[in-house]
């Protein structure tokens, strides 16, 4: 066979190859329904502190990103190198972050202003699970004062440190990221989905109303059935971003025992770009 030829049959394998590729993600993307749109978004910088509202935001690999700030990319953590959470520290939820220019500010009940630079010079390292930045004395001399005891400190993630890859990550019943999912102080998956259904329907069981923000999801979608969310497979938000659904959430259990602690879905980012309050949301069911 001449060269001229070889080279011809590589361009037709080449572009049958091409064509149903093509021909595949027609398809799938024709089993995408729309079941609502984006309600609200939350980015909560701090693991296990208050929630920044959001409008407008990069849907990234390791979370949701704006204004130089990705979510849950600082922590508190105990001397030994264990983190913090709200179950055991309850307080935690009362800090209030905010973004002004280089820094990120962190309001707590009788508490001054702590300024966090977002990005920090690396000088200490804190290496246990995952590699974090020590934020300083004057970080820990804060949270310390507003926990009530010496010990605790803050750390942060910084663009360039290396990020949890969630397929590591032991679950009981099965781990369903892939490599390449990557996180960095979330419990598991880098985005927490709920639904606005899901959140009225247990109202409707409970004496006293939770609010949304109780149980932390990053996005808010408005317009599904309750619990619909549990059964989606992959979703796309407007015509950027695509996400898997990892499994059910059983990481904010902050009510109360009687009630089923499987609320929400973790995610992982398959393709990034902006996401914005009120984009289409589009799912293919399991």
């Amino acid at each position: 066979m001449s060269d001229g030829s070889v080279f011809i049959a590589f361009l037709s394998i080449t572009s049958a190859k091409i064509a149903f590729l093509a021909y595949c993600r027609r398809k799938k993307l024709q089993r995408f329904e729309q079941i609502g749109i984006i309600k609200s978004m939350n980015q909560f910088p701090v693991k296990s502190g208050g929630p920044i509202h959001l409008d407008t935001a990069q849907c990234t690999i390791t979370g949701l990103h704006y204004n130089n700030i990705t979510d849950r990319h600082w922590m508190v953590i105990r001397r030994d190198g264990a983190f913090l959470s709200a179950r055991k520290e309850p307080k935690l939820v009362l800090i209030k972050p905010s973004s002004e220019g280089d820094n990120l500010l962190l309001d707590a009940p009788g508490m001054p202003t702590l300024v966090l630079p977002k990005c920090p010079p690396i000088e200490k390292i804190w290496d246990e699970y995952i590699t974090g930045l020590y934020c300083g004395e004057d970080a820990e001399s804060w949270i310390a004062k507003y926990l009530g005891y010496d010990g605790p400190s803050i750390v942060v993630s910084t663009p360039s440190m290396e990020k949890r890859d969630s397929s590591l990550v032991f679950k009981e019943f099965g781990n369903p990221a892939v490599k390449g999912d990557l996180s960095t102080f979330s419990d598991f998956g880098a985005y927490m989905i709920l639904s606005q259904a899901s959140l009225d329907d247990l109202n409707t069981r409970l004496e006293k109303k939770v609010t949304m923000t109780r149980f932390r999801p990053n996005i808010t979608i408005d317009g599904c059935g309750p619990y619909d969310e549990d059964n989606w497979a992959e979703m796309k938000i407007g015509n950027s971003v695509y996400m898997r659904l990892l499994d059910l959430c059983g990481s904010y259990r902050l009510i109360t025992e009687a009630i089923d602690p499987c609320f929400g879905v973790n995610a992982a980012v398959d393709i990034e770009g902006e996401i914005k309050v009120g984009d289409p949301v589009y799912v293919i069911r399991k």
